[in-house]
């Protein structure tokens, strides 16, 4: 890798932060918001074969000229666009970060990246932080899936319609001639006026004059919709044009008031005999399918806030200041030793960062080695009154990410670290039998009472948001579950435990 500094333009500090992220992109730039003079801070080996300069007195103009040769041919109108300083400035205004992606094209191949840029204070001047980062895998990856997706519910979809038990009532009809040939008991038989009604029964029932009434009288939502769609003349004229399907979504009142969301299908085909259009109309009633769909809505919406509110918990000011200010303490000192403590921020901000957008499963060697990361960076601030024990006897399984490393940090912080000068140990078990695999975290520390936290907790008294986060995802993630043992002076054991999958035979 190639990387460019200036002592005198980044301070040590600032050094340590670009550093790590330079981890997860091809190259980061400092521009200067005002004048647009530019410098690469760093750029990968992959993204220096692209030849660009290191800097310049225009970021923006260089872009631009950079535009023909580096980035792929259907993306250069919309990178042209998107990169101009108007529109930095414009879209910082707005948010905290700027982004897009793009095809960025690497020894012939349009692979995707993404522009990402903040501002940053340099020497009391403003300044652009720009980075590129290679996302091809993970876009491609995602738009796969998206597609994958969106392939699967319209195919539930076409099979829950196709399904009439599903429905909540059914009508045939004769478009040709206007007449209902059958009609459900279900079909709001019970509420037709009495005219109506008995011609039902005779089956002389008007197809228009039935609708007419039912969306008059009972539809509450999209009554014009439904009226177009419904009509003898649409539904004719869709088939003429070939299609056999017309649908529309409205609200009816049901009988004791309340509005229930619905939907009608009308299937559409032709009388081999007669050669009249006829129709199939289905009912289905949505409002389990719209509770379903809310609680699908609220589950990704709780697990998105836990990976935040976990990614906020571990990246609190104050550990970063803290963590930064040591290492910057010990450089001049030991380099050696502050070159390995950079490495295991490094490692414990990338997984931070990692488990912020994606709760998927992940090897637990990598959970480990975050683990390991977060207790070294610890042992510099505890030295020998911390003792950490490793007994891993299961490793080749998945686990959510982020969800035993804060566990020892609750160890550290909530039981060693109160026992003061005395110290004490930690142990990170794991193990597993044909059923379960089990990590245990336990310490000696000063433990707590498990039936009054509970109690604190029930009452609002005390703010759990940790361990519940740890555990919603573990539970959601994985159907894993965790338990507590804990007594005040005797430290506290937490155990997680994942069933494993059972195999058809």
């Amino acid at each position: 890798m190639n990387q460019r500094t200036d002592p005198q333009y980044v301070s040590l500090t600032q050094d340590v932060i670009l550093r790590a992220l330079s981890e997860n992109y091809e190259c980061i730039y400092i521009v200067d918001a005002e004048t647009s003079a530019y410098q690469c801070f760093f750029e990968s080996d992959t993204y220096s074969s692209l030849r660009l300069k290191s800097k310049g007195e225009d970021f923006f103009r260089d872009a631009e000229g950079n535009l023909i040769k580096t980035i792929y041919r259907d993306d250069q109108k919309f990178v042209r666009n998107m990169i101009s300083k108007e529109k930095l400035h414009e879209g910082l205004k707005k948010n905290r970060f700027y982004s897009f992606v793009y095809r960025l094209v690497i020894d012939g191949i349009p692979l995707y990246h993404k522009f990402r840029a903040t501002t940053e204070l340099i020497e009391w001047k403003t300044h652009f932080l720009i980075g590129i980062r290679n996302v091809d895998t993970a876009f491609r990856q995602d738009k796969a899936q998206a597609e994958e997706l969106s392939a699967m519910r319209t195919k539930e979809m076409n099979h829950l319609e196709a399904i009439l038990a599903s429905a909540d009532g059914y009508l045939e009809v004769n478009l040709t001639k206007n007449v209902v040939h059958e009609l459900s008991p279900r079909m709001l038989t019970g509420r037709l006026p009495g005219n109506l009604y008995q011609a039902a029964v005779t089956g002389r029932l008007s197809y228009t004059d039935f609708m007419g009434w039912s969306i008059e009288h009972l539809v509450t939502e999209n009554r014009e919709k439904i009226r177009e769609i419904s009509s003898r003349e649409y539904l004719i004229n869709c088939f003429i044009q070939g299609e056999r399907r017309a649908s529309a979504s409205f609200a009816m009142r049901t009988i004791n008031g309340k509005d229930q969301p619905c939907k009608m299908v009308f299937y559409l085909y032709q009388d081999a005999l007669s050669r009249d259009t006829l129709s199939f109309c289905v009912l289905y009633d949505l409002t389990e399918q719209q509770r379903r769909e809310k609680e699908l809505r609220d589950l990704e919406h709780e697990l998105q806030m836990s990976r935040l509110r976990n990614f906020t918990s571990q990246m609190q000011p104050h550990f970063l200041y803290n963590t930064l200010g040591s290492i910057q303490e010990i450089v001049l000192d030991n380099p050696a030793y502050a070159s390995e403590l950079i490495g295991d921020f490094t490692v414990h901000l990338r997984s931070c960062i990692r488990a912020m957008s994606n709760d998927d499963p992940i090897p637990f060697e990598q959970e480990l080695a975050n683990i390991k990361a977060y207790v070294n960076i610890e042992k510099m601030r505890l030295g020998d009154k911390l003792k950490v024990v490793y007994d891993i006897r299961a490793k080749d399984f998945s686990i959510t990410p982020l969800s035993v490393q804060p566990l020892v940090e609750n160890a550290i912080r909530h039981g060693i670290y109160e026992r003061g000068d005395q110290g004490g140990t930690v142990h990170i078990r794991t193990g597993e039998n044909e059923d379960v695999v089990y990590i245990i975290v336990e310490d000696d520390g000063v433990g707590f009472n498990v039936n009054a936290y509970h109690f604190d907790v029930s009452s609002g008294k005390r703010d759990s948001t940790g361990l519940k986060n740890i555990s919603f995802r573990l539970e959601k993630t994985m159907n894993a579950s965790v338990t507590i043992q804990s007594n005040t002076g005797d430290g506290t054991k937490v155990m997680i435990t994942i069933p494993r999958e059972k195999k058809c035979s």
